[in-house]
This record gives C-alpha cells, sequence and structure tokens, in this order.
C-alpha cells in the first residue's frame, strides 16, 4: 500500500509538471512591438494564439516577414521572456530574449540550416511601440 501512494505521488508530481510546461509556452500572447537593431534593421513582432507574426520595417529585408509560425515562451526574470520558434520555410531557428524593464532584445539563430548558405545571427536592439500582456 505504501508502494502505492508513493507511486500515485510520482505520477502527480509529474503530470503537474507537464502541465506547468503546457500553460508556460504561450506567455505573451496579446504582445506586439517593433524592435530595432542596432544595424538600423528592424521588425514589427505579434504574438497571439500560440502563434507569432513578424514583417521587417527597416533594412534590406523591409516588407517581408512571416505569419502564423508556432512559438514557445519561458519567463526568466521579473519582466524578462525567452521566446523561440522555427520557421520551416526558410529553413530558419531564432530565439529571442527580452527585457521588458529596460527595453532591450537579444536574438541568437541558425538561419537556413542544413543547407549549404547556413549562417548565425547574435545581435540586439531596442523595443519599441510595446504593448505587453503576461500570462
Amino acid at each position: 500500500m505504501k508502494r502505492l501512494i508513493i507511486l500515485f505521488l510520482m505520477l502527480a508530481s509529474i503530470n503537474l509538471v507537464v502541465a506547468q510546461e503546457k500553460q508556460a509556452e504561450h506567455l505573451l500572447d496579446g504582445t506586439s512591438m517593433k524592435y530595432y537593431y542596432q544595424t538600423g534593421m528592424a521588425i514589427h513582432l505579434e504574438l497571439y494564439d500560440g502563434k507569432l507574426k513578424y514583417k521587417w520595417i527597416a533594412g534590406p529585408r523591409k516588407g517581408k516577414g512571416n505569419q502564423d509560425l508556432a512559438y514557445k515562451s519561458r519567463k526568466i526574470g521579473n519582466k524578462m521572456y525567452m521566446i523561440s520558434w522555427l520557421e520551416e520555410s526558410h529553413p530558419d531557428y531564432m530565439t529571442l530574449i527580452f527585457n521588458f524593464n529596460s527595453n532591450v532584445m537579444y536574438s541568437s539563430g541558425i538561419l537556413q540550416f542544413g543547407t549549404e548558405n547556413q549562417f548565425t545571427v547574435f545581435d540586439g536592439g531596442i523595443i519599441e511601440d510595446l504593448t505587453l500582456v503576461e500570462k
């Protein structure tokens, strides 16, 4: 009987961790912003329903973007978040870190991964026009 109770408690804890992980995936739904890289390029980003869309608003890629990309998020501090997504059409994998206390962001990604044109990005910028919704 004692083993059965311990097993039950272990399974309950595992289910709680899994439930927390699922809840933690879309913590910024409803958030939108523009961020400006030091290179002069800029992006408008919106997060909604577990997805994101972005559009380049300055720089050589101006006017290009994508939408309905599934994202995951994690809270890493007070008003600090990390998000990531896979953009299979390119293929790109991006991770962004936002510090909404200082209105700065950092990006790291592998673009066109698995191709002969693969390259990495590692940059940062300033956040403006922020509408922050924390879940």
